[in-house]
């Protein structure tokens, strides 16, 4: 296992892969200003571009910084998801796509080594992810060129099967601990810590739904709301109501109140939005909203 020490920020580049590179680059500039020293990446993003963009922010960042990639999951350069462009993802862990995606995340983020790779969405491909591709990484950070094996799921069962194929020096929770799905708390964070596995807790407003909960087009886990989700959110919202709370800040905090979630990963579009994530972020919750919200959401 790998002694990485990670941060209780972090911060993620899946939001401004594909926004105005100006303002891609002032939310990275912000996130740097506020003392986040860990970023996320992926080849995924926009295609490899969010790896680019970050890897011209940190040319010139005074600290050293901890970045995270994944490898086996891509789409063309610079393009958004199946959705806008109809074009499927690909997933491929063999040894030769692991081997090539690993050395284009260096050239796209300026680095000869990688502090973490995470196996990207292995439910797709599970089989191949932890036969074909885990053997790659293992051998990479054995010669030095990655210091951390991971998994990065949407999915509880896809962790669960890194974990148990030691294939998870580090996780990347997406959507599963939320203060809406709280589903990984029934077994996949006890294994974890019981594993010594380090744990990112990410997509903490799942897809935006916690941070606006009455819109129409909300979605959760990258569809849309539907009325059981929606009926949750409400309840969610009216107790943040009932006690003066905003449910955004709420939702942003509630990931490392777990002391076994080493880092919570944010994320934002523009620069402004991650300038009021970290506000929201420092307002004060009273306990009695923690313990009226303690037994609410989904998966308990």
């Amino acid at each position: 296992m790998s002694g990485i020490d990670l941060p209780k920020l972090g911060f993620g580049t899946a939001a401004v892969a594909l926004v105005d590179q100006n303002e891609a680059m002032a939310s990275i500039d912000i996130a740097l200003n506020a003392g986040i020293r860990y970023f996320d990446t992926a080849p995924l993003y926009g295609g490899g571009q969010a790896e680019v963009r970050l890897g011209q922010a940190l040319q010139d960042a005074a600290e050293e910084v901890i970045i995270s990639t994944k490898c086996g999951r891509t789409r063309r350069f610079a393009t958004a998801g199946p959705v806008s462009t109809g074009e499927a993802d690909v997933w491929d862990f063999s040894e030769k796509a692991i081997t090539e995606s690993i050395e284009r995340s260096c050239e796209r983020l300026n680095r000869e080594r990688l502090d973490i790779v995470f196996l990207h969405d292995i439910e797709a491909a599970q089989e191949q992810a932890l036969s074909e591709g885990l053997p790659v990484l293992r051998k990479l950070q054995a010669k030095g060129r990655i210091g951390a094996v991971g998994a990065g799921c949407n999915t509880i069962d896809g962790l669960l099967s890194a974990l148990h194929a030691d294939a998870a020096d580090v996780i990347l929770v997406a959507g599963r601990w939320t203060l809406l799905d709280r589903s990984a708390g029934k077994i996949l964070l006890r294994e974890a810590k019981e594993n010594s596995t380090k744990i990112v807790a990410g997509g903490i407003l799942n897809s935006g739904c916690l941070a606006k909960p009455d819109a129409p087009t909300a979605q959760f886990n990258y569809k849309p709301v539907t009325d059981g989700v929606r009926v949750q959110l409400r309840a969610l919202a009216g107790v943040a109501e009932e006690y003066n709370v905003s449910l955004t800040a709420a939702a942003l905090q509630f990931p490392k109140r777990d002391s076994r979630i080493d880092t919570t990963l944010l994320g934002a579009s523009s620069s402004g939005q991650l300038s009021k994530t970290m506000a929201e972020l420092a307002k004060p919750i009273p306990n009695v909203f923690w313990t009226a919200v303690e037994s609410m959401g989904l998966s308990q």
